[in-house]
């Protein structure tokens, strides 16, 4: 449960710590620079009516109350940098005008990471949300052990986190939404690195208004401020005169993602197109229009050729006499291969890749390349396999049948 404001202050977490962990307070009106030029006179205006039109044009949000609605829990996930502030009083505000049917919690997690800092940033949320009379919930992460726990980067383990806790709390809260405050510069820096880093078109079509969550808890995420840039939000903050939470390591070009922001986007709009950002944003749309039509097709040929059944099934093609499948555990996706073999090489990617998410191995480890080895080794000859795959799993062809499944204990490398 989380501690109230005054508990954690008694508990001596709003000292001067912050300071040395390189975090700050900052008061909105110490932002006073070139934002208010770029903006209308009314930046408050302006900002609330194009999260409200982002918010119609996606459906992301409940409009209005009708006289004995009930309003609908949403989460809204707040670190207290600027974005996540932004988001959270425009949504009260919107609750409060009766313009939206939303009850909103606010959801914080301490991720383990800048001790002092990190506890300073959770005071920080707690006060905001009993200044705006709301509930919040806190949640606390160690962040280093399961990066080390799950083999993946501190971000990647602090990312899978926020998930996770986000969707305890949406459950415990019977909420159907998680509202979070990824707006259009995320999403233009987002593109580009991943365009750096050799994407397809699902890596294109990133950061979309609405992605699911929990899909069989019905639980998906939302996102109001996808349409406004950085600049609207701090201009909006700026004139409401509303306090924010600073971390400066967004400031270091120790990370990428920065030094995309702060050095890469700058010399593509001055020497290459002063509306780079806009470029990258259409790209994004068109990918995001394209991969929803590859998914309706992938949707069908799974529909067609894949199905789960227990690998003790003896009616799957060529699971031989006794019905046993050596080396897969009890879940097992069966494809046919005599209709996956024509298949085009992209669909036969997607198939696999489904197939490795839906049984939980994560996609992380299957680039484009490795996909391409399991496909290639999959179609070489009448019986492959096992081949490795993410998360445990393991895939192999015995004629007529292609199973994926997970490696049944003690199961030698291949």
């Amino acid at each position: 449960m989380p501690r109230s404001y005054m508990a954690a202050r008694r508990a001596g977490l709003q000292d001067g710590a912050s300071c040395a962990a390189g975090l700050r307070t900052r008061r909105a009106s110490a932002r006073k620079r070139a934002i208010m030029v770029t903006m209308t006179l009314d930046p408050e205006h302006e900002f609330m009516r194009a999260v409200l039109e982002t918010i119609e044009r996606y459906d992301l949000l409940p409009r209005g109350t009708a006289p004995g609605r009930r309003c609908e829990t949403i989460i809204v996930g707040v670190s207290g940098g600027p974005d996540s502030v932004a988001l959270l009083h425009v949504l009260h505000r919107f609750a409060s005008e009766k313009k939206l049917a939303v009850a909103p919690v606010v959801a914080h997690l301490h991720h383990g990471l800048r001790e002092a800092g990190a506890d300073t940033d959770q005071v920080f949320v707690e006060n905001l949300a009993e200044r705006l009379g709301l509930p919040c919930e806190v949640g606390r992460a160690d962040t280093r052990a399961e990066a080390e726990t799950q083999g993946v980067g501190i971000e990647e383990a602090a990312r899978n986190a926020r998930r996770a806790f986000l969707a305890d709390v949406a459950q415990r809260r019977g909420a159907k939404k998680v509202a979070l405050a990824h707006h259009a510069s995320d999403r233009v820096e987002t593109v580009l690195f991943h365009i750096l880093r050799g994407t397809g078109i699902e890596g294109l079509a990133t950061l979309r208004p609405r992605a699911p969550l929990m899909p069989e808890e019905g639980i998906e995420i939302v996102r109001p401020l996808i349409d406004v840039s950085r600049t609207q939000v701090l201009a909006f903050l700026e004139a409401t005169g509303r306090d924010w939470r600073e971390d400066e390591t967004n400031t270091s070009h120790a990370y990428t993602r920065n030094r995309l922001r702060h050095e890469l986007l700058p010399l593509l709009r001055q020497d290459f197109n002063p509306k780079a950002d806009d470029a990258l944003v259409r790209l994004s749309d068109q990918a995001t229009a394209a991969s929803d039509v590859l998914a309706d097709v992938l949707d069908d040929v799974w529909r067609q050729i894949v199905r789960e059944t227990p690998v003790t099934d003896a009616s799957e093609p060529d699971a031989g006499a006794s019905g046993h499948v050596p080396h897969l555990g009890p879940r097992t996706l069966v494809i046919d291969a005599d209709d996956f073999e024509p298949l085009r090489p992209w669909l036969q990617g997607a198939i696999v890749r489904r197939a490795v998410e839906r049984l939980g191995g994560g996609l992380k480890h299957m680039s484009a390349e490795r996909t391409r080895e399991v496909v290639a080794a999959l179609l070489s000859k009448t019986v492959a396999g096992p081949v490795d795959l993410p998360g445990d799993l393991v895939a192999e062809r015995r004629r007529r049948a292609i199973r994926i499944g997970r490696k049944t204990r003690g199961l030698p490398a291949p």
